[in-house]
């Protein structure tokens, strides 16, 4: 699935930049990865329990309050992950 950002955005010490970008899990690593415009950004992610058995794959990212965001993965499964984005400046950008 895909998510659409507007802003740069900082998980950790990577930085991403606005675009879409397509979504994966690597449960066995506890990272996410956010593959778009020809780079892979791997984002620290954190299983949570689940509140019920899904059958479909369901990705959500929404704002949680202030300049963070989450990008919740609901798999069949794996279970539950989330990951806590950001608001970050371009001008924090680390080379």
């Amino acid at each position: 699935m895909k998510i659409k950002t507007k802003d740069y955005l900082l998980a950790g010490d990577v930085q991403i930049p606005p675009g879409e970008y397509m979504v994966s899990l690597r449960s066995d690593i506890r990272q996410m990865t956010l593959s778009g415009g020809g780079m892979d950004y791997k984002i620290p992610a954190v299983k949570r329990p689940s509140k019920k058995i899904r059958k479909t794959t369901d990705i959500q990212f929404y704002p949680s309050g202030g300049p963070n965001f989450s990008l919740l993965i609901k798999t069949p499964k794996n279970g539950e992950w989330i990951s806590q984005l950001k608001l970050s400046n371009r001008a924090d950008k680390k080379d």
